[in-house]
């Protein structure tokens, strides 16, 4: 087991100190003022750099992010992930989120955090989202109550969403091929959550499952490199919905999402040095790498065994394993003149770093330009709740859903705007009106029954044909969405340098250039894999939420969280 690595981390590339200005402004009934700071450490040309955004939704009287994509300029220095140890940390993300939690007001503010860590790109080996024990009813199975992208079946020490690649992907974008993967694995109420970034060719087609996503999709290969963002399953429309505590996902939403321009790792196993307790002796692929549990790996621990070997601190200098860079050699002053995560007392180099990785490359001098383009959430009535958050989506609100009571007497969580019975005292109070299983605020018709026991029905089980947010058994318009679609562009321009010519590194061979094969170098492209779009009545309202390395995670923990956990995952 890889004792120090926690759970897992995903990015890209790095990029340069500015503002993101917004550039064009579309036509939109709703308020959506996404907001965009890009931070870059170096901004030398032909340089590895670190780089910070900071993005989200700062007034809570916006509506959310329905989806975003961002491309990265062509010339710009991305590292394939088939050239970077599956394994290796790439990034991190901290996020707040608003949420509302079992049919309270949607103010309660939840703090996320990811790690994320090179994921593989090859498809021939797969792993489901989903629990397959569960669902087979095999309670005596390893792995059984997970679902299958958060275990470690192989026993790697890794989570098997990473070394393997989860199926659904291709029914979410499209059987295309993406040159990087990252991923990221967090723990929010209990629940596993899987974050990834996609980095795909200039020109790539996607074939999305939302018509607006399709037609609104810059598609131009001069805008640069096209990156994906997915949380847990969203888009797959094989999701089948089920209630959970979150009831809500509102605004304001922000992150900052950190992406490493490079990171090191003496002996290439996958674990940084930092995190890697034995810095110079890769651990093996399989198996058990500690086995006494002690954060110090069976290769290099004087004594592993599980019966009599447990020591926290081998070398005695107070500083326990997981945290020491010197856990063989005591050094409590944990000096590290080189910066590479191997204290002086044990580096074998110690005014040069050790394995040192690049993730990106900073392109020639020159001014490149990033396009951000961002939806929001639709409003069928302009009351300035999105559809996804309203329980009355075609009657203005008397209240506002992020204060308790407001509009809402008997605090059964639906408006009086179009409750049957806001009397408190009169037997009012129902906090689910139509008793379908769905709580009145995650209910996309909280007055008509669509829950799992109708699921087989047409209009069954949330399912909202055309992604409005309003679920198809309440909707006069199943099929052509309600309210107008919030459009937003967003463009920077970053100087590298002093500025000029521009041009793709010199100094970065293993760099993913325009038109190169994205298929992982020396492993065969499994065949496009049969993608079944169809359509099994449990489609949820689920935007594809897709970002980019430079249009953080966060995106895809606010708008398309929203359409996917207040509609019943």
């Amino acid at each position: 087991m890889r004792a120090k690595r926690l759970l897992v981390s995903a990015t890209l590339v790095g990029v340069v100190s500015l503002l993101l200005v917004l550039a064009r402004t579309d036509k939109a009934n709703a308020d959506f003022k996404p907001a965009l700071t890009l931070t870059v450490t170096n901004t030398q040309p032909e340089t590895a750099s670190d780089f910070q955004i900071d993005f989200g939704i700062r007034d809570k009287k916006d509506v959310n992010f329905g989806g975003v994509v961002t491309f990265i300029p062509p010339d710009w220095g991305i590292v394939r992930g088939d050239k970077i140890p599956i394994g290796e940390p790439v990034g991190q993300l901290d996020a707040l989120a608003t949420l509302g939690l079992i049919n309270s007001p949607c103010n309660q503010v939840l703090a996320v955090h990811f790690d994320f860590v090179n994921a593989t790109t090859d498809k021939s080996s797969t792993v489901s989202f989903k629990d397959l024990e569960l669902e087979a009813g095999n309670t005596s199975a390893k792995g059984f109550g997970t679902k299958d992208f958060a275990e470690d079946k192989d026993g790697n020490g890794l989570l098997d969403a990473i070394d393997h690649w989860p199926e659904f992907i291709d029914r979410v974008t499209g059987p295309v091929q993406p040159f990087r993967r990252s991923a990221g694995v967090a723990t929010v109420a209990g629940i596993p959550v899987l974050l990834q970034f996609l980095v795909y060719n200039p020109g790539t087609q996607f074939t999305l499952p939302t018509e607006d996503f399709n037609r609104l999709l810059p598609k131009d290969p001069a805008l640069g490199f096209p990156t994906i963002v997915l949380l847990q399953d969203i888009g797959d429309p094989q999701i089948e919905p089920e209630p959970g505590p979150i009831t809500d996902f509102c605004t304001p939403l922000t992150s900052t999402n950190i992406s490493f321009g490079k990171v090191y790792d003496a002996d290439h196993d996958g674990t940084d040095n930092k995190h890697d307790s034995c810095p110079y002796d890769p651990h093996p692929v399989l198996g058990t790498h500690d086995a006494d549990f002690d954060f110090l790996d069976s290769q290099c621990d004087p004594n592993d065994n599980p019966d009599t070997g447990k020591n926290e601190d081998q070398d005695g200098d107070g500083i326990d394993n997981f945290a020491d860079n010197c856990p063989l050699v005591a050094n409590p002053d944990q000096k590290d003149s080189d910066g590479d995560g191997i204290g002086d007392a044990c580096d074998k180099n110690p005014n040069v770093p050790d394995g040192e990785l690049d993730l990106g490359m900073n392109p020639l001098a020159g001014k490149y330009t990033f396009t951000v383009f961002t939806v929001g959430q639709r409003d069928a009535d302009n009351d300035g709740i999105q559809n996804s958050e309203d329980t009355c989506p075609f009657v203005p609100n008397k209240g506002d859903p992020t204060i308790l009571n407001s509009g809402d007497a008997d605090g059964d969580g639906l408006d009086a705007a179009c409750d049957p019975n806001d009397d408190p005292l009169n037997r009012g109070t129902n906090t689910d009106q139509d008793g379908d299983g769905y709580l009145n605020r995650q209910d996309n018709c909280p007055l008509i029954p669509n829950g799992q026991e109708s699921k087989d029905q047409p209009t069954g089980n949330q399912h909202d044909a055309d992604l409005d947010g309003i679920g198809d058994a309440c909707d006069p318009n199943p099929d052509t969405p309600d309210g107008d679609l919030p459009v937003k562009t967003l463009t920077a321009d970053v100087t590298i340098g002093a500025g000029g010519a521009g041009g793709f590194p010199t100094n970065c061979a293993d760099c993913q250039k325009p038109g190169d094969d994205p298929a992982p170098k020396g492993e065969a492209l499994s065949a496009n894999p049969t993608v079944t779009n169809q359509d099994n009545g449990s489609n949820t309202t689920t935007y594809v939420i897709i970002g980019g390395a430079i249009a953080a995670a966060v995106v895809v923990l606010g708008g398309g969280a929203t359409l996917l956990l207040r509609r019943g995952r």
